[in-house]
């Protein structure tokens, strides 16, 4: 079985002798450490919450670590450019957008996402060591997806409202159609994996309909909305309230779990035209304006055969997501990652072919948030 790789990207930009790295040397932060014992702002969404002091205890919990310890992308990044937060959060302030950052938008990770995606310049495959250069290109990644927020793309009269604000508080899907979804491509939201990073399980299409490319499209963006909104902040509490551990490691990302059970040789060409069809959405509004989204992901129960040909497609998705994903013909690899408590799909011998979620499982999404609305039904 192929190894866990914990961390999507580990490698940082060094000039390493053959026997040696060196320590990271971190750029100076001449901010002033800010403990974790600030009262508690009254909520995740309140204008009074110091961000400033929110970035600098971040910074503070990741550059305490010791250099074995910085495995995930944000703590090398910030370990490194410990100034990156605080810069980036003020180069914003200044800057004209189509529209404000919205509170959700204030949040440290919000922020990190974007200078995460400008760290590696992908044509040259190394990472940037320019701090100005990063921010000057996360800045533009901003201002492009808040005036994509704002309404101005094409995209908002196919999904038939004005902005994603009203997407999100409107968007509704009749209930025939909405039940066709998801028996036809099963996906949902249950906890977290063993690193604390949100689990989202899909169940992978063996047929194609072109009708529903659009809602299925319209879904998985409403679905990004409500990570952004909700659950990272539920995963990454505030200043005050916020653990040490939960400070020096934030969580960005979504654990996917993509599972194959029910493809087969016959259906790779209707498999096809869906994936790529979702890869092209991908391309176009995933990667753009929701950066960071997958932290990693596992495509399971793919069997000997169809591991090579997924390998093969794999190379046609963004670099980012090729580093993040791992295939395997079975489904061994969940116990390693997954907690027990989740929901049968991810046992041995789950659900041979999942159509619904059973009262046990619809109650438990209740519990832990993870209920809709990412899409509202009319009845």
């Amino acid at each position: 079985m192929e190894p866990i790789d914990e961390t999507p990207e580990n490698t940082l930009p060094t000039e390493a002798t053959a026997t040696q790295s060196p320590a990271i040397k971190p750029e100076e932060d001449t901010s002033t450490p800010v403990t974790t014992n600030a009262p508690p702002p009254a909520s995740s969404s309140s204008p009074e919450i110091d961000y400033i002091a929110w970035d600098a205890a971040i910074v503070a919990a990741i550059t305490s670590l010791p250099e074995a310890d910085l495995k995930s992308r944000s703590q090398q990044f910030l370990s490194k450019h410990p100034t990156a937060l605080s810069t980036f959060r003020s180069t914003l302030s200044s800057t004209p957008l189509a529209i404000p950052l919205a509170p959700f938008q204030q949040h440290p990770t919000f922020l990190l996402r974007f200078l995460l995606a400008e760290w590696r310049d992908e044509e040259l495959k190394q990472f940037r060591t320019d701090l100005s250069l990063i921010i000057s290109k996360s800045l533009e990644r901003v201002i492009a997806t808040q005036k994509w927020r704002s309404g101005d793309d094409e995209c908002w009269k196919l999904f038939q409202h004005k902005d994603m604000d009203d997407l999100y508080a409107n968007f509704t899907h009749p209930e025939e159609k909405e039940e066709f979804i998801h028996k036809w491509f099963f996906q949902g939201f249950y906890g977290v994996d063993k690193s604390g990073h949100p689990v989202h399980y899909e169940l992978l299409p063996n047929s194609y309909h072109e009708e529903y490319m659009t809602p299925l499209i319209i879904r998985r963006i409403l679905n990004n909305e409500k990570t952004l909104r909700e659950r990272v902040l539920r995963y990454n509490p505030p200043l005050g309230t916020a653990t040490q551990e939960q400070l020096s490691n934030p969580k960005l990302g979504v654990t996917w779990i993509l599972d194959a059970r029910k493809i087969s040789m016959w259906v790779v060409p209707q498999v096809y035209k869906t994936m790529t069809g979702m890869i092209s959405y991908s391309n176009k509004y995933t990667s753009a304006h929701y950066p960071e989204q997958g932290y990693r992901a596992y495509v399971v129960n793919l069997g000997s055969v169809l591991v090579s040909l997924y390998n093969v497609a794999m190379k046609i998705m963004p670099a980012q997501t090729q580093r993040t994903t791992n295939c395997y013909g079975g489904r061994d690899v969940l116990d390693e990652v997954v907690d027990g408590d989740l929901p049968g799909m991810f046992g041995k011998g789950g659900h041979k072919n999942v159509e619904g979620l059973s009262a046990d499982e619809k109650r438990r999404q209740w519990e832990m948030g993870d209920a809709g609305p990412w899409v509202e039904v009319e009845a």
